[in-house]
């Protein structure tokens, strides 16, 4: 992107104040929990959200998913990247009633999983400190070595027909595209 996705300028707020990319994604999330927790080296000065640096610095997304569960004030959270300007409160609350018996719940789309639009529960804590002390970072043997429910895409496109959700912002050609979407549709529902 050549800059940093997290200050992107955004779809105003309810209350008509200038809004960033990360402050939409916080305030999405914040319709569902009182406990939002940004994994951060630097404040991003997002109001809504508790700031925690890595604990292991250098550990990728893995990292980010550990250190932010750390933190986190309930057994079980969402995760997600901080440029998925599309998050489907529908979905989230589906994920999260999956998540009765298992340390995860992926969604899986184009065969791939979803691992950075998932729920985890605090029980991968262990395995994912074991993972990165080693050095392994891919979130995917973390998933495997887990119990994990994987959500196919038919069930996602249930509530979330074009994959919106997943959505994330890597150019400025799919941070226009976005924007000219979040002009003419909202997808998030309540």
């Amino acid at each position: 992107m050549g800059r940093d996705k997290r200050a992107l300028p955004w779809a105003p707020a309810a209350d008509g104040s200038p809004q960033t990319l990360l402050g939409h994604v916080v305030a999405t999330v914040s319709r569902l929990t009182d406990d939002v927790v940004l994994v951060a080296n630097d404040d991003p000065g997002v109001a809504g959200a508790r700031v925690v640096g890595d604990l292991y610095p250098r550990s990728g997304s893995l990292g980010g998913i550990y250190s932010g569960l750390a933190a986190a004030a309930y057994d079980l959270a969402f995760i997600a990247a901080a440029d998925m300007p599309f998050l489907n409160l529908n979905l989230i609350r589906h994920l999260v009633r999956r998540a009765t018996r298992v340390d995860a719940v992926v969604p899986v789309t184009d065969s791939r999983p979803e691992p950075l639009h998932s729920v985890y529960r605090k029980t991968v804590l262990a395995p994912a400190r074991r993972q990165i002390e080693r050095r392994e970072l891919k979130i995917a043997l973390l998933i495997r070595a887990v119990s994990a429910t994987k959500v196919p895409e038919a069930d996602v496109r249930r509530l979330d027909p074009d994959l919106q959700s997943f959505w994330n912002l890597n150019t400025p050609e799919e941070y226009q595209r976005a924007l000219d979407l979040a002009g003419g549709q909202r997808t998030e529902v309540a």
